[in-house]
């Protein structure tokens, strides 16, 4: 979503409505997306968030911007849902997965970053409206996004040691 029409989503608290609208449009228009997600560690536990318009955790980021990279979108993506700066090279172990679905095909890349302490975060209450840190079994017990399940079940291991 553009940052001007994030900005006033935000402020009238309309993210449910902007996200049936987004819903509709990708049922319509099937379009290829491309989205930048971070999946942060801290002592062998993931954090997973959970967005107000979205069934199921997720992991922090979103869409790409015109012109903008992967990396740059998720270090984008940190400051503006949690308030978290950090480094693009910060991000490791970049994976992806695409998938198709009635609503169009979702590349998803999924950065690791790895906190030797647990990082402060501000949720917004308005697009994200909760944060857990969970171990990756515990997590897996969990409804998630498919994508997020995914990366658990074949990376998870890996990144949490």
């Amino acid at each position: 979503m553009g940052k001007r029409l994030k900005r006033l989503v935000a402020r009238l608290r309309l993210y449910w409505l902007a996200a049936r609208l987004y819903e509709t449009w990708q049922l319509l228009a099937r379009p290829h997306t491309h989205g930048a997600l971070v999946a942060i560690w801290h002592e062998q536990r993931v954090l997973l968030v959970q967005a107000s318009y979205r069934h199921g955790l997720g992991l922090p980021g979103g869409g790409l911007e015109r012109r903008e990279t992967a990396r740059q979108a998720a270090v984008r993506e940190l400051a503006e849902e949690l308030g978290l700066t950090v480094s693009p090279m910060e991000l490791e172990d970049p994976w992806q997965i695409t998938e198709t679905s009635a609503r169009g095909t979702n590349t998803v890349t999924i950065f690791t970053l790895r906190a030797e302490r647990e990082p402060r975060i501000r949720l917004d209450g308005l697009e994200l409206v909760a944060a857990h840190w969970l171990m990756m079994q515990e997590a897996l017990g969990r409804p998630l996004v498919s994508h997020v399940r995914e990366y658990l079940m074949q990376r998870g291991c890996y990144n949490s040691s």
